[in-house]
């Protein structure tokens, strides 16, 4: 399940701007899978999800939008 590879992947991008900008905690995180990209949503957002707690994603919504492919 390479999701939650990518989970961890974001976390810690998102957690690296935190520091560099300064903030504690993100209320919100919206991302984009292209629906060729080869991710499973709903496996991507129950990774975030269980690797929140204790993070600066704990409590934030998150918003995975699923555009059409272009090939």
């Amino acid at each position: 399940m390479h999701e939650a590879s990518l989970a961890g992947g974001i976390l810690k991008l998102v957690e690296d701007a935190a520091r560099r900008e300064g903030f504690r905690r993100v209320s919100a995180l919206r991302l984009e899978a292209g629906r060729l990209a080869g991710v499973e949503v709903r496996a991507l957002r129950f990774a975030l999800e269980a690797i929140a707690p204790g993070t600066v994603l704990q409590g934030a919504s998150i918003d995975i939008d699923e555009p059409e492919g272009q090939a």
